[in-house]
């Protein structure tokens, strides 16, 4: 973005001014230079701009002074959102359950696009509408793997203007965020918040592949709603901080809690699919986890990744690791964050042996790590669920939008019974995320379909499902076979375990299925 045109140039100069506005005025309102505001403002403010009679200030000037500032802020994200938008991209893609469509954004000037992998689901081929409405046929290539939800695409174009890529490790909560995409196909849709977290992990149900793990994730509040996936979301000079990919909703819409891939992550995997058409990542073969701050004080160590869950037959257990281990370094790299030893092990190739450094009970510890290769992504058929947007509460479909969508409620009900979850095998991603023990057996649900019957019998994400209508659930694939000869209206009997900080309590529910 160019500095010349950024309207962001000096945006601290914005805020100390607000600080200067709100101090003076809650000074002014008080009247007495001892009191608490003034003192608070001495502390805040330099020598030079308190010892200023602020309370002199006539309170029309002051307001003005205040208004002046909106104006600024007004215009500053004004600006921010037209310069980005011109980099900003629609995607349409058909994906073998109608035309499926979400968004991208210009990565390198030369026609290569960055968008979500579930965006594409599987096509060669999609349709990539540019900001000045250009609509081009753009050629695929994905990442292939369920932990990397990114792919690329190249168009033949000139002109483009790709978004610069800020560091995701320079991100922090509380700071400015702006979401721009094409939620719902209504393109050119920008939306402001915060960055509400850092570091944050998922597991979120693909019906084409399963399961998709996610993790480092950025948090934000800006709202993100189906249609915003692959987009990007910026900054406050302009940069890519993340890649929109999901939200936690109970209502498939905005609830204020989005997550986007850290642009670290997106530039290690785009530059390696640019470069070689393809995506390898060393396996460790582990959970992974930042230091906690308690943990680096006690262990007197200044960051790392802590290894869990570490199976003696993975790659990280050959090479003799135990949970617990923090690893520091890889080759000549060092670990700082659990998402540093993660863009490591991308950019590192499956069976290549690494010298690792690791700290175990405060000594620091040297081995040969020979890395595995993660299962590639297979495609499944199909499946999607009955979903009513009229049940959804507060919501209106506008005409033009419903056009846009279709009428989902003309969709017919699928012949085969469905429960409406999205479900994982007990694996230590698992395991981890929602904190099982090593004795609980079943099915974890990881999603629960709005209206669904999962719904109305309470399941929740993190709940084992472990029997159904008598039968024993040892496996995803023993749902199907169970509800092979139920019908829609037959009665069907759930059994879950919940486990709540550590304590399990069992619930059954009985219920027709519909």
């Amino acid at each position: 973005m160019s500095q010349k045109n950024n309207p962001l140039k000096n945006p601290i100069v914005l805020i100390a001014l607000g600080l200067i506005a709100g101090a003076g005025a809650l000074a002014f309102s008080l009247g007495d230079s001892n009191s608490v505001a003034h003192s608070l403002t001495r502390r805040i403010l330099p020598t030079s701009v308190v010892s200023q009679p602020v309370a002199n200030i006539p309170a029309p000037e002051l307001t003005k002074k205040g208004l002046d500032l909106l104006r600024d802020l007004d215009q500053t994200f004004a600006g921010l959102a037209e310069e980005a938008s011109a980099g900003v991209v629609s995607i349409q893609a058909g994906n073998g359950m109608g035309q499926g469509q979400g968004s991208g954004f210009v990565y390198r000037k030369d026609g290569w696009i960055v968008t979500n992998d579930h965006v594409v689901a599987g096509n060669e081929e999609v349709t990539v509408i540019l900001n000045d409405g250009r609509e081009l046929k753009g050629k695929v290539t994905r990442a292939n793997d369920n932990q990397i939800d990114l792919a690329v695409i190249k168009v033949n174009a000139d002109g483009l203007i790709p978004l610069p890529m800020a560091d995701s490790n320079r991100v922090h909560p509380g700071q400015f965020a702006m979401a721009v995409g094409a939620p719902f196909g209504l393109d050119n849709t920008v939306t402001v918040g915060h960055v509400s977290a850092v570091s944050r992990g998922s597991t979120v149900n693909d019906p084409r592949y399963g399961a998709r793990g996610y993790a480092g994730l950025i948090q934000t509040d800006a709202p993100i709603n189906p249609g915003n996936s692959g987009g990007p979301l910026l900054n406050i000079e302009g940069e890519v901080i993340g890649v929109n990919s999901t939200i936690v909703s109970t209502t498939a819409a905005s609830a204020g809690i989005g997550f986007s891939i850290p642009s670290n992550i997106v530039s290690a995997v785009a530059d390696e699919l640019i470069a070689t058409g393809k995506f390898d990542r060393g396996f460790l073969g582990a959970v992974l986890r930042d230091v906690k701050p308690y943990e680096r004080t006690k262990l007197g160590v200044k960051g790392g990744a802590m290894l869990e869950e570490v199976p003696a037959e993975g790659p990280a257990g050959q090479a003799g690791l135990k949970d617990g281990d923090i690893l520091v370094r890889v080759g000549e790299d060092v670990v700082h964050t659990e998402l540093d030893l993660r863009i490591l092990l991308y950019k590192t190739s499956p069976n290549q042996s690494v010298p690792i450094q690791f700290i175990r009970d405060g000594q620091t510890k040297s081995a040969n790590l020979k890395l595995g290769a993660p299962e590639a992504m297979v495609a499944r058929r199909p499946e999607s669920f009955p979903f009513n947007m009229e049940d959804v509460p507060g919501i209106e479909i506008p005409d033009e939008l419903r056009e846009r969508l279709g009428d989902p409620n003309t969709a017919p009900v699928p012949d085969r019974v469905r429960l409406g979850v999205g479900l994982r095998m007990l694996d230590e991603t698992a395991r981890s995320q929602f904190k099982l023990p090593a004795s609980a057996k079943g099915v974890v649900v990881m999603t629960v379909a709005p209206n669904s019957f999962a719904q109305r019998v309470g399941m929740r994400a993190g709940d084992v499902l472990v029997r159904l209508n008598g039968e024993d659930v040892l496996d995803v694939d023993d749902i199907s076979q169970i509800l092979a000869d139920v019908q829609w209206g037959d009665q069907v009997t759930v059994v879950m375990d919940r486990y709540t900080d550590g304590v399990k309590s069992t619930i059954t529910q009985t219920r027709a299925i519909r």
